[in-house]
């Protein structure tokens, strides 16, 4: 039933709020009430927002019975839960809906107003998918190319390109628990590096570094450098490899020569094309589907050479990579403090659960790979 501004909330307007935050606590529900198991389907992953609510956390017990009179202690157990999900998106900046108190008997309607605004925050923007600093990166798996040389080794003229291309497959029990890592703010992260060897290990090593760690997530893909543009994201993914990252044009010029000598790299001019060296790139592409029952994300990352690179890079090209996951929310620290009491209720702590449970195994599915 409509509420008014100035009356008593009933049961029913309460429970009407409590299963929309519901919908973004833990997932969509469907004519039964009971959470969606969403299965991968290429065409409603790309098209179905439903899909991007919902961080999987377990059901909470805020609902109440028909003809219940709402009182603080109902309030403050869904104000506790909303904070715990701003503390999981923005940590110690954010905004803390505060408790009625305890001796009010009553909730207006109107009390409910800032929490509804929190959750149209959430339901018509990309902050449902912030991760704040309880976030945890992990490496978990890296790669070599073990300093196997690869380029085209051939003079400026010839203008030719040579690539080193590697596969990482990620792999989830299901699409649903992929989704849960990913709408909890969840990223696959990749970092790259070189050493050693006797050519282009200084460069390609800047180069990464320039770039710094890669992040793909359900909000964007993005890098923590100067230098990369984020192209796609998760829920833009589908069955064919599609370009989601790509960085070029470094600045290596103050790190001397292999082979020749090494100038400030520019960008790509049309009608001219790149200045010199400024051809270097390093490019992510992604596909998702199914593997049997498991749900799977392929990272391809390709590394390609300038036409005036002229002898091969034998420096060791290392791909680490892993996640970043939603870890509890608040975390300890923080509940053990005076802001603590935000999140309690009569001294029980309600937490946004880390999603560690939902991170996926990766293997190498593709070696280092040189082109030609």
């Amino acid at each position: 039933m409509p509420r008014t501004v100035g009356d008593t909330i009933t049961a029913v307007s309460f429970n009407t709020v409590v299963d929309r935050w519901n919908v973004l606590w833990q997932d969509p529900k469907d004519g039964n009430g009971d959470p969606i198991a969403y299965t991968y389907d290429v065409s409603l992953h790309k098209s179905e927002t439903l899909r991007r609510l919902g961080w999987g956390q377990p059901l909470n017990n805020i609902t109440v019975t028909a003809n219940t009179l709402i009182e603080a202690k109902h309030y403050n157990l869904l104000a506790a839960h909303i904070n715990s999900g701003e503390y999981h998106r923005e940590d110690s900046s954010m905004t803390i809906n505060n408790y009625v108190t305890q001796n009010v008997d009553v909730v207006l309607a109107s009390d409910m107003n800032p929490l509804e605004a929190v959750m149209t925050s959430y339901e018509n923007t990309d902050a449902k998918f912030d991760l704040g600093a309880t976030g945890e990166l992990i490496e978990t798996h890296a790669h070599s190319n073990g300093g196997v040389a690869w380029g085209t080794d051939d003079a400026a003229s010839a203008d030719t390109r040579g690539t080193l291309t590697t596969i990482q497959k990620y792999t989830w029990t299901d699409y649903n628990d992929a989704r849960h890592f990913f709408n909890s703010g969840g990223q696959i992260i990749i970092d790259l590096e070189a050493i050693g060897g006797s050519f282009g290990y200084n460069e390609w090593d800047y180069i990464f570094d320039q770039i710094d760690t890669i992040y793909v997530g359900a909000k964007q893909t993005t890098k923590g450098g100067a230098n990369g543009t984020g192209i796609k994201s998760f829920y833009e993914f589908d069955n064919n490899y599609q370009q989601i990252f790509n960085a070029q044009g470094f600045d290596t010029g103050d790190l001397g020569a292999y082979a020749g000598q090494y100038t400030y790299s520019g960008v790509y001019v049309s009608g001219e094309g790149y200045a010199q060296y400024g051809g270097r790139e390093v490019t992510v592409y992604a596909k998702i589907g199914m593997d049997g029952t498991n749900f799977c994300l392929w990272l391809k990352t390709e590394l390609t050479e300038d036409a005036d690179d002229v002898a091969k890079v034998d420096a060791n090209i290392t791909l680490n990579t892993g996640y970043r996951v939603a870890q509890d929310a608040p975390d300890t620290g923080w509940l053990g403090s005076s802001n603590g009491s935000v999140h309690k209720v009569d001294g029980t702590a309600y937490i946004f659960q880390s999603r560690i449970a939902k991170v996926p195994t990766i293997i190498t599915e593709q070696n280092w790979t040189p082109n030609p």
